[in-house]
């Protein structure tokens, strides 16, 4: 009897310990989705679903199941994907072009023809999901990587755009999600925790105070803010979670420089002010590993 209740109590220990794990994981990619039928909107069976990116050559495939519907996930975000529909006895299809969002997922639907109809030319136009989407729950904003490099921050810390989400408030110390205080927010870049937890800074990250920064906003690919997210893959935080994924290469090489300069002759100049100058510089590079 003792040996059972010792085996019983670790078995217990073992699975809190796996659970604590599971619960405390982040969304770091997005996935693709969606439909495929055929004439009669007949729902097919077993197609096959590539989706390729155009930009790395990675490739992840499904197939879908006896409502047509398919789904693949673990796709990291951004656009340049082209996602093809086969079956034996129908014309394989291929839309292109698809754009993949952080913690959503990117509808694409299928109407397959049999392989012996000759048809006329048609226009195939394929739209994302909208906000508002039976697949998409809970309160919440993405910043793209277009509003990352063409919006004003003078910063350049990639938590400034936090505020373009309408629950957010900066009146106060830090950001402040839903009214809450900036200490219950949660930040997290490529799924790891990088949180300042004594909220002594303004910008939520560790060396606020110095106007530290964890990386680059050139480094930032896109990243969401969300406040009641019903997906249980989100946790840790009671406020605001900010979750960042960082730029990675392609099979083409490429880079970039930058340099900002700011003192008072650009912001103004007044006899009781100190001489004001702030410079930031640097430069990226990415490619293929061979």
């Amino acid at each position: 009897m003792s040996n059972n209740r010792w085996s019983t109590a670790i078995a217990l220990i073992a699975a809190l310990l796996i659970g604590s794990t599971v619960a405390s994981a982040q969304v770091t990619t997005g996935s693709i989705g969606g439909r495929v039928v055929g004439e009669a909107d007949a729902p097919l069976e077993g197609v096959q679903i590539q989706v390729r990116s155009s930009q790395t050559g990675a490739t992840r495939t499904g197939m879908t199941g006896a409502t047509g519907n398919y789904i693949v996930l673990g796709l990291e975000v951004g656009a340049g994907y082209d996602v093809t529909a086969r079956r034996i006895g129908y014309e394989p299809e291929t839309k292109r072009n698809q754009n993949v969002t952080i913690g959503q997922r990117t509808r694409v639907d299928f109407t397959m023809s049999a392989r012996a109809t000759v048809l006329a030319a048609q226009i195939i136009v394929s739209e994302i999901d909208p906000v508002i989407t039976g697949s998409r729950t809970g309160i919440g904003t993405t910043v793209s990587d277009s509003a990352l490099q063409r919006l004003p921050s003078l910063g350049r810390n990639f938590t400034d755009f936090v505020a373009l989400t309408p629950q957010i408030s900066t009146a106060g110390p830090g950001l402040s999600g839903g009214g809450t205080n900036n200490r219950y927010n949660n930040i997290q870049i490529d799924g790891a925790t990088e949180t300042d937890l004594f909220g002594l800074g303004s910008t939520g990250q560790p060396g606020g105070q110095a106007r530290g920064k964890s990386i680059g906003i050139e480094s930032v690919k896109q990243y969401q803010v969300l406040l009641s997210p019903f997906d249980v893959r989100y946790g840790n935080f009671a406020g605001a979670l900010i979750n960042a994924v960082t730029k990675s290469g392609t099979n083409q090489y490429g880079g970039a420089a930058y340099y900002y300069w700011r003192d008072e002759s650009l912001t103004r100049t007044r006899p009781y002010l100190n001489d004001f100058s702030q410079t930031q510089y640097g430069f990226s590079l990415g490619g293929p590993i061979i």
